[in-house]
């Protein structure tokens, strides 16, 4: 069965996420530019209606590119240095979602390699900045050399993902890494894409008519993804919240 990760920015979202029947939720800042670092206490309140699968943050300073400087670098380890504390008070499974690239269209190796150690044992995600890089077998094969758990993808793509190129990075990562789907999802084309891919996880947004997230459009989509018997696993979750 194929996860469902929904990117949200309030707590709102963590909730209609998890009514919805989503196994994980992204929370961010500012959805607008991308997404940015959340507020500490968005977090420290979305790990209690998170679902059972976890909460993944994004840590990212500033919107704009990805070549972060020295004390941008330092300021995304200190975050995640406080965020890691917070989460070990709670039974919510906390990752972190993070990018560094380096002039050459390359990842930053040593920013990636701070990152990982100052996530300790938490899950963490390189996230689409991985798809302006110029080799992405090269580039993911240092991602797992360095003991990444995900890393977010249209399969190089600006804005589609791409299920060709993305089964590729997944038959190459194996069970060494698992590269999470994105790139245009939404219900009426998750399954199609996540088959075409062989995707194990997908990444999307879940809007609603008048903005925020949509638990309708989140049941939609693990529907659309799980086939029989799903409606039954959205009711539990909505009777969880």
């Amino acid at each position: 069965m194929t996860a469902v990760e929904i990117c949200v920015d309030d707590l709102a979202g963590v909730s209609a996420a998890r009514a919805g029947g989503a196994d994980r939720v992204e929370v961010c800042a500012d959805l607008a530019c991308g997404g940015l670092t959340p507020s500490f206490g968005l977090v420290e309140d979305a790990v209690d209606a998170a679902p059972v699968g976890g909460l993944q943050v994004l840590v990212r300073p500033r919107p704009g590119d990805f070549l972060h400087t020295s004390d941008e670098v330092s300021r995304i380890a200190s975050d995640i240095r406080a965020l890691r504390r917070l989460g070990e008070a709670t039974r919510t499974r906390l990752g972190f979602v993070v990018g560094v690239l380096a002039p050459g269209a390359v990842i930053d190796e040593a920013a990636a390699r701070l990152l990982r150690d100052e996530a300790e044992e938490a899950p963490l995600t390189f996230h689409r900045a991985f798809d302006l890089v110029a080799d992405q077998d090269r580039e993911l094969d240092r991602l797992i050399s360095w003991g990444y758990d995900r890393v977010l993808t249209t399969g190089g793509d600006p804005v589609t993902a791409r299920p060709e190129r993305l089964k590729r990075l997944a038959q190459r990562a194996g069970d060494d890494l698992v590269v999470l789907v994105s790139g245009g999802l939404r219900s009426h084309n998750v399954a199609d894409i996540a088959r075409r891919s062989a995707a194990r996880e997908v990444h999307m947004r879940a809007p609603g008519a008048s903005g925020g997230t949509d638990p309708h459009e989140v049941r939609r989509i693990v529907e659309a993804l799980a086939g029989p018997g799903s409606a039954a696993r959205a009711d539990i979750a909505a009777r969880r919240t």
